[in-house]
C-alpha cells in the first residue's frame, strides 16, 4: 500500500513539472585562479565551503591563469585557458563568473545568491552520461527541452574537469595545495562551443564526444561539464555534469517544491 501512494504521488508532480515546464536550474560558477595569488588562497576557501553545501545543485569549474606566478596547472594546457580567459576579459584573479556574468571574487557568492540564480528554473535539462572503453571516455549530452527558450543564438560548451588535485606541497607561491574542480580541456569544436539549435519543447537534441584519459590524470576524479550559452549576451541557460543526481527538486515561480525522475528519451 506504501509503494501504491508514492507512486501516485510521484505521477501527480510529474504532470504537474509539465505544467509549469521549467527543469531544475543548476548555477554555474567559472573561477579564475592561480596557485600562486595570495588573494585567492585568502577568497577560495570562503567559496568553497559555500560550494561544498550545494555540491548536488551547483556546477563549478576553475581556470588557472598563467599569471602572477607558477602554477602547473594553467601548464597543463594553456592552448584551451588563454582563449576562455580572453572570452570573459579576465585580468585579475581570482574572478567569478556566474552563469555568464562577471560577479567579482569568489568571496561574495553566498547561499542566499545560489537561491537566487536557481529559484526561476530553465527551459532546458542537461544529461550527462559517460562511458569509459580502456583508456578513453565516452561522453553522451542529451539536452532536453521543457519550456519556452528565450530567442537568441546558443552554443554548447562542453569540458573536462578534474574533481580534486592534491599536491604534497604547494605547487605555487600562496600555500594552497587542494584544487577543487580544476579544468582539463574542451571536447567542443574550440573554446567558442558548438551551435546548436535546441529541440521544441517536449524533445531533445543529441551530442557525443570522447576524450582520452591522461596518466596525470586521478581518472576517478574525472568528468564532463555541460552548459548551453547565448552567444551575444553570454547567459547560460543551464548547466550538467557527469554524476549529477536523477532526481530533481524545482522551486517553480510559485515557491512550489517538486520532484521529478530525469529520464532520457535517447
Amino acid at each position: 500500500m506504501k509503494k501504491f501512494y508514492f507512486v501516485l504521488a510521484a505521477v501527480i508532480t510529474l504532470s504537474s513539472l509539465n505544467l509549469y515546464g521549467q527543469a531544475k536550474k543548476y548555477p554555474l560558477f567559472e573561477h579564475f585562479t592561480q596557485a600562486s595569488c595570495g588573494p585567492c588562497a585568502s577568497q577560495n576557501p570562503i567559496f568553497q565551503e559555500v560550494y561544498e553545501q550545494n555540491v548536488t545543485n551547483v556546477h563549478h569549474v576553475a581556470y588557472h591563469t598563467w599569471w602572477p606566478g607558477t602554477d602547473p596547472m594553467y601548464d597543463y594546457n594553456p592552448a584551451d585557458l588563454d582563449p576562455i580567459i580572453g572570452y570573459y576579459s579576465v585580468s585579475g584573479v581570482p574572478t567569478m563568473v556566474q552563469d555568464g556574468s562577471v560577479i567579482g571574487g569568489p568571496a561574495g557568492v553566498t547561499q542566499a545568491s545560489i537561491d537566487e540564480a536557481a529559484a526561476p528554473g530553465s527551459p532546458i535539462r542537461i544529461i550527462v552520461t559517460e562511458e569509459t572503453v580502456g583508456t578513453t571516455r565516452n561522453v553522451n549530452i542529451e539536452v532536453q527541452t521543457v519550456g519556452e527558450v528565450p530567442s537568441g543564438s546558443y552554443r554548447l560548451k562542453t569540458a573536462v574537469a578534474e574533481r580534486l588535485i592534491e599536491y604534497g606541497s604547494p605547487p605555487g607561491s600562496n600555500g594552497e595545495t587542494e584544487f577543487p574542480n580544476v579544468f582539463r580541456q574542451v571536447l567542443t569544436a574550440g573554446t567558442e562551443g558548438d551551435v546548436i539549435t535546441l529541440a521544441d519543447v517536449g524533445s531533445s537534441v543529441f551530442f557525443d564526444y570522447s576524450y582520452e584519459l591522461d596518466e596525470v590524470w586521478a581518472e576517478e576524479e574525472i568528468y564532463a561539464v555541460a552548459w548551453v550559452q547565448n552567444v551575444s549576451s553570454k547567459d547560460i541557460l543551464n548547466s550538467g555534469a557527469t554524476g549529477d543526481p536523477s532526481l530533481e527538486l524545482v522551486n517553480t515561480a510559485e515557491n512550489i517544491l517538486q520532484m521529478q525522475v530525469a529520464l532520457s528519451k535517447r
